[in-house]
């Protein structure tokens, strides 16, 4: 038999649901308040701005981006004002290894020297920039070859300037999207290929012309022959093509051979020196106003950006939900464009034991690891520019809570979308602003830390 319970026993029971009715009702100062207890109860949300040196206590700015010999296109270009030619570059293509001998059918007999030349010619694409071409641009290919060490870019920016052109070629603005084919001196080609390691050096420079015009802006990059010639060979936008004789009558006594240009291989490659090509800055982007950090320009620049935030922000269990970093930017006059460019955002991954800011700047994540969102703007427009750190895309607090400081540094790049192969730049006010409203703040919105859970 079910005996019924004593009505008194209930009183315990109802007094706890009053209780915890009573402190859902509440609304405690200091967030400790518990949702999971109180359901529909409203988080405490906290907003604050940091400002300069609250946010940002290392601000670097790592010139000539990308590295020499890591181009993926190589710029060739002349940017012209009213003061005349105010970037000048130009593009290096390294020959190294030459064919020198034609291959005989029967392969126990040696091979046949090349012993002449009677063409030869420098093959390349390139994706011009037709918003500044007039009309019509002529290539010029130059001896660049000098005896001095790989990196005394000196001696090769002075040979751009004096050496005369080994071929030329004028080519009408519709048509510079197609394959190029400049024919060169068949007796300097002829020198390099019949001496045992000779090697071969070119120089690529532009000029552009309107009609009845003097020169004006033009800027090409010459980019890779095709997707299956950097598959099969590892070539990186340039060939040389050359007939070579034999002086044997009773053999096939000319061949073409086909001499691609080749890049290091990402991570641990080789040295400079086995480098095929390059780019070169003969006359780069004026130096930029005191008190701002350029991003962009040639050559190009990127800026390290190291944060100072609170540990109870980035090493407790306070969430984070906005984070929204507020830069400032003054108008660049130098270059007008009515295309924009994207001021990027790139999360830095290299340890903190990496005290060199210029490799730091070097060692980024993936776009798609941290995915921040960049900024599209022309850089003569002056405005303020927000990189959202921490949204629903994407949250670089959530990376550097679950690294820890001692496994990753707390910094972002900012780099230029046309890094490389534009001469525009943005210039970002620094920490030293004038007026205060001009430094960079970050706007933060999390919810703290709750002072109350349970045993």
């Amino acid at each position: 038999m079910i005996v019924p319970r004593a009505p008194h026993r209930l009183l315990p029971f109802f007094g706890i649901a009053l209780i915890a009715l009573a402190a859902c009702k509440e609304d405690l100062a200091g967030g400790c308040a518990s949702p999971s207890l109180c359901p529909g109860q409203a988080l405490e949300v906290h907003d604050t701005v940091l400002v300069a040196t609250e946010v940002i206590d290392t601000a670097v700015v790592v010139s000539g981006m990308p590295p020499l010999g890591t181009e993926t296109g190589l710029l060739v270009a002349r940017y012209g004002d009213s003061r005349g030619d105010s970037v000048v570059s130009g593009a290096v293509l390294r020959f190294d290894s030459l064919q020198r001998q034609f291959p005989q059918a029967e392969t126990t007999k040696p091979a046949i020297p090349v012993v002449s030349i009677s063409s030869a010619s420098l093959q390349f694409t390139c994706a011009p920039d037709t918003s500044l071409i007039r009309d019509s641009v002529r290539f010029e290919v130059i001896d660049v070859d000098a005896n001095v060490a790989d990196l005394d870019t000196a001696a090769i920016h002075q040979l751009f300037l004096t050496r005369p052109a080994l071929g030329t070629l004028n080519v009408n603005k519709d048509s510079l999207s197609i394959s190029h084919t400049v024919k060169l001196d068949t007796a300097f080609i002829r020198q390099h290929v019949t001496v045992p390691g000779g090697r071969v050096r070119l120089g690529v420079r532009i000029f552009s012309y309107g009609s009845g015009d003097s020169t004006s802006a033009a800027a090409v990059a010459i980019t890779p022959v095709s997707s299956s010639t950097i598959a099969t060979t590892g070539a990186t936008g340039s060939t040389l093509v050359y007939e070579g004789h034999a002086a044997v009558a009773d053999t096939v006594d000319s061949l073409g051979f086909t001499n691609f240009s080749r890049s290091k291989s990402v991570g641990g490659g080789p040295e400079f020196r086995y480098l095929a090509n390059y780019q070169l800055v003969l006359k780069g982007t004026p130096a930029s106003p005191a008190g701002v950090l350029p991003v962009g320009g040639l050559p190009s620049s990127r800026v390290y950006l190291r944060f100072a935030l609170p540990s109870t922000l980035i090493d407790s269990s306070t969430t984070i939900v906005r984070a929204s970093l507020i830069l400032h930017q003054r108008g660049d006059s130098v270059f007008h464009d009515v295309d924009s460019i994207a001021l990027t955002p790139r999360v830095v991954i290299a340890s903190p034991i990496v005290l060199d800011v210029s490799k730091a700047a070097l060692l980024l994540a993936s776009v798609t690891t941290v995915p921040l969102l960049a900024v599209r703007v022309n850089p003569f427009e002056t405005r303020s520019d927000t990189i959202a750190l921490v949204s629903r895309a994407a949250s670089i607090v959530s990376l550097w809570r679950a690294e820890g400081p001692r496994a990753m540094q707390r910094a972002i790049v900012l780099q230029s979308s046309s890094e490389g192969h534009d001469a525009r730049r943005f210039l970002i006010y620094t920490n030293t602003a004038v007026p205060d409203s001009l430094r960079p703040r970050l706007h933060l919105t999390y919810i703290p830390r709750s002072g109350f859970g349970l045993p």
